[in-house]
């Protein structure tokens, strides 16, 4: 199946996300927030903790469910008594609820400033190596 992917969440965060069953992610990585353009509620998500260019066939990762999505501004405003300075961001929030498993069949769109996509297969047993 084809998935969106998330990389380069940590471990702690996959970790909670099994334990807990259900997570609210903060995502502030360009790759990530472009991967989350246009996504809505029960589509499928693939995390892993690899950063995009090691993301290779074989690959592990939890599949996910999207619950909800929203885009938040961020703005810092600094200023002393000869300058004046703003800072804007944007992040992602989206909550997710863990599926199961899965593993990296092949990528197949790694375009930036696109989503990243993956066919990914859920492992629904333990294989042995």
């Amino acid at each position: 199946m084809e998935c969106i992917t998330l990389t380069g969440i940590s471990r702690r965060v996959l970790k909670d996300l099994m334990e807990n069953r259900i997570r609210t992610l903060e995502i502030r990585s360009p790759r990530n927030f472009f991967s989350l353009e246009g996504i809505s509620p029960d589509e499928r998500v693939f995390l892993t903790e690899s950063s995009a260019t090691d993301v290779v066939p074989g690959i592990s990762g939890l599949l996910t469910g999207v619950v909800g999505v929203q885009v938040v501004t961020h703005r810092m405003i600094q200023s002393g008594e000869f300058y004046y300075e703003e800072l804007e961001s944007q992040a992602a929030r989206v909550q997710l609820h863990l599926l199961g498993i899965g593993r990296v069949r092949s990528v197949k769109s790694n375009d930036i400033g696109h989503p990243f996509v993956l066919d990914v297969d859920e492992v629904r047993y333990c294989n042995a190596r």
